[in-house]
């Protein structure tokens, strides 16, 4: 017997809700062309994960909304690569105090004491705003990733927010866990990183105690221009520059080698970090604490 076609209306994903509401019997439902992400949902094709999101936020009280990692993924904030991918596989959801928290599989539930101008919409998903998201990351982040999320943030190329505007959410948010994490990004962040690897590598500098260097600076000959570098302790004329996956393609290559030849020739000593120094930054900063004299 021929299944019974779906109201247009419905779309390639909806909620058992909605389908009923439109006629759709519970046998209709139950077919093998339809997959059922999870409870409450059904989908004739497979989702994105940011539709998948969405379906799943449908599928809940229209209380609850994405916070935490997730939510920082809907803002565009730079997470490690295993907590983006969480985000969404396991999604973090939030509802306001007094509810109760949701509770199902592969979620992480909240209960969250927030207000409604601390909620907004991303992309059609209920989620924190960008300032509550940026407290409620602290627990899930080390303190160098979170002091690469805090310039991001208040970075002085595309900043999203005051430094004041975090020290006042940081304020209001009182105590309890990550209050700590976030008082010492707040302490640690400055304006002109442009990379969280940028950030993580200057956090390592700091935290065993060498001095900060400045940040994406200008280096000029006389009139001319030589190089914007990512950081620099001006006085002892060392460049530090970390490389990416990026800086591993030829033509970024050659434009390295031959701006980095200019710097040498200036008498500046150029330090190259890479995402295996950062693995062990007690040998990194060792190295940049000789070569500093200390």
């Amino acid at each position: 017997m021929r299944r019974s076609e779906l109201p247009q209306d419905l779309g390639d994903a909806f909620t058992v809700a909605a389908a009923r509401s439109s006629g759709v019997s519970s046998g209709r439902l139950q077919a093998r062309s339809l997959s059922a992400p999870f409870h409450g949902a059904r989908t004739t094709r497979r989702l994105t994960q940011h539709e998948q999101l969405q379906l799943l936020i449908d599928t809940l009280p229209d209380h609850a909304f994405a916070c935490g990692p997730t939510a920082a993924v809907l803002h565009d904030l730079p997470l490690p690569a295993p907590l983006q991918l969480t985000a969404f596989t396991e999604p973090t959801i939030g509802v306001p105090l007094p509810h109760n928290r949701i509770r199902r599989p592969a979620v992480t539930g909240r209960a969250l004491r927030v207000t409604p101008q601390q909620l907004t919409e991303v992309r059609g998903i209920r989620c924190t705003g960008l300032t509550r998201t940026s407290v409620d990351l602290a627990p899930a982040l080390d303190l160098a990733r979170l002091v690469a999320v805090t310039d991001h943030l208040i970075a002085r190329r595309g900043g999203r927010l005051t430094l004041g505007a975090l020290h006042e959410a940081h304020r209001q948010a009182g105590s309890g866990r990550g209050s700590r994490t976030r008082a010492d990004a707040l302490a640690l962040c400055v304006g002109g990183s442009e990379s969280p690897r940028e950030s993580e590598t200057r956090v390592a500098l700091v935290l065993a105690g060498l001095p900060t260097p400045e940040t994406n600076v200008e280096i000029w000959d006389g009139g001319r221009f030589v190089a914007r570098v990512d950081m620099l302790y001006r006085d002892r004329k060392i460049v530090i520059e970390y490389d990416g996956e990026y800086h591993f393609t030829h033509a970024q290559w050659q434009r390295d080698r031959s701006r980095r030849a200019a710097l040498a020739e200036l008498g500046y000593h150029i330090v190259v970090v890479a995402s295996a120094d950062l693995a062990d930054p007690a040998s990194l900063t060792a190295r940049i604490r000789r070569l500093l004299g200390g």
